[in-house]
């Protein structure tokens, strides 16, 4: 509430846009072709940044408006460099076992090795517990990850590898194969991540984070389901893997043939697939009708009972379940989503307010004039720092580091506990202007209850030994 409040979302509106005050006044139109001038000729204003950071444009690139605008646009090259990469495939290079690397693998790893640069500077300024809180850190942390692995498997595939064969005859773990994985599993996270863009948005805003909760539900969710897949997997597969006969004419196994039967369930991943695909009608196999032999009969049937039992339970139950799990957390959010999708805004705009990471990827990876200056400074106050006068300036300075510690604490204190009192006050009158009761009114009730006791306990006593002589004691 604090956050969302008008004051704080103007005073924060005044810090996002900066020296671009201008810019919320412009028209619609204007606004759309100053972001795309400002998208096309991005590593133009990156250079200049980098060669006079103090300069007027460099003043204008600092703003956090501009930033996001800039690293918006470099994370947008970066996907374009994405789908040249699957358009300028060679076809030649198919069957190479370890084929070399191409010039847009060394964009791309250029690029990469500037968001992992970013990320690490992130993650030295903010510390592990709050880079790993903002899942748009963990989304980022996964998806360089599983970059850096697959050029470092390419790599491996081209120093190791040097024959022509076929893809069908080639292992089925062979790192040119695993790379070509886990680079379209990232290629999916790459473009997931501009989910976290639409938080700027008010329209799409305030959907990303009815998203982002029903995930969270969803998650919950899938504990509960894995347990029963689990459950229906291991006793199908005790029931059928005894009497399975390998067919060494057929070219597929299990759920991947046209015509399935029982054989499906002969092992643990098919039976994995089977049940998962049976949730969308996508596997039909013959548990009951399919008899070869009238021993058969009672293991079909217990097949049968299982399977529809699963039916039951995941298909009509978990199922329904989780619909009703997805709408009430929709409904949570949808009661407060202006106060969610601002305090979410914030957040994001916090992480452009500081001068951590003004450049983008891959320009933040060349040494700036500021970072030079930087690096002299500290290099010079260490040499000075073993000296003996130097000793005696750095216990001074950790004094001092120690003390404005200590009165930013103490000041962060008065300031939570001022709000926590603006907060107690604004709800103690909202209760009164509702005639509802407060700590307040309990102690007056109570005070007055005291004063009417008292008053009674005097006026009966005084009535009691007006009257004592009339009645005998017991």
């Amino acid at each position: 509430q604090f956050v969302a409040q008008s004051n704080c979302q103007q005073f924060l509106n005044t810090v996002w846009f900066g020296q671009m005050a201008g810019y919320r006044r412009k028209h619609t139109c204007k606004k759309i072709l100053t972001v795309l001038m400002v998208g096309i000729f991005w590593p133009v204003l990156s250079l200049c940044y980098l060669l006079a950071p103090k300069s007027r444009v460099g003043r204008i690139i600092h703003t956090p408006f501009m930033k996001f605008i800039i690293h918006g646009a470099s994370y947008f090259t970066f996907l374009l460099l994405l789908n040249l990469y699957s358009l300028v495939y060679n076809e030649n290079k198919k069957n190479t076992m370890g084929p070399a690397l191409e010039r847009i693998d060394y964009l791309l790893i250029i690029w990469l090795i500037g968001m992992v640069w970013s990320d690490v500077k992130r993650l030295w300024y903010d510390g592990l517990e709050d880079f790993l809180e903002e899942s748009r850190n963990q989304l980022s942390f996964v998806m360089n990850s599983l970059y850096l692995a697959t050029f470092a498997l390419k790599v491996v595939a081209h120093n190791k590898f040097h024959d022509y064969a076929e893809r069908k005859d080639w292992d089925a773990f062979h790192p040119t194969l695993v790379a070509e994985g886990l680079f379209a599993f990232a290629n999916v996270l790459s473009y997931l991540r501009l989910f976290f863009m639409y938080t700027t948005s008010s329209i799409l805003g305030p959907l990303q984070i009815s998203m982002g909760q029903m995930l969270q539900d969803f998650g919950k969710f899938l504990g509960m389901f894995l347990l029963v897949l689990f459950s229906f997997t291991i006793g199908l597969t005790q029931l059928y893997d005894k009497g399975f006969t390998v067919n060494e004419e057929k070219d597929c196994a299990g759920i991947f043939c046209e015509q399935q039967s029982n054989d499906t369930f002969h092992s643990f991943i098919g039976t994995c697939f089977a049940l998962f695909w049976y949730i969308f009608s996508l596997a039909h196999v013959a548990i009951f009708v399919t008899r070869f032999s009238y021993g058969e009969e009672l293991q079909s049937f217990v097949g049968a009972v299982i399977v529809g039992t699963y039916n039951v339970v995941v298909v009509i139950v978990l199922t329904k379940l989780l619909v009703a799990m997805l709408h009430k957390s929709f409904q949570l959010i949808a009661n407060h989503e202006d106060k969610e999708w601002k305090f979410a805004r914030a957040k994001l705009w916090l992480s452009y307010f500081d001068d951590k990471c003004t450049l983008p990827p891959p320009f933040n990876v060349i040494p700036s004039p500021k970072t030079i200056c930087y690096l002299f400074n500290s290099l010079s106050k260490w040499i000075c720092s073993h000296t003996s006068s130097g000793k005696v300036k750095r216990q001074n300075s950790l004094k001092e580091w120690r003390n404005l510690k200590q009165k930013r604490d103490e000041n962060y204190q008065k300031v939570m506990c001022c709000l926590v009192h603006r907060y107690l006050t604004s709800m103690r009158q909202k209760m009164q202007s509702t005639d509802q009761a407060t700590v307040e009114n309990l102690n007056e009730l109570r005070q007055d209850l005291s004063k009417f006791r008292n008053e009674m306990r005097d006026l009966l006593g005084f009535r009691t030994s007006k009257y004592a002589m009339f009645y005998p004691r017991n």
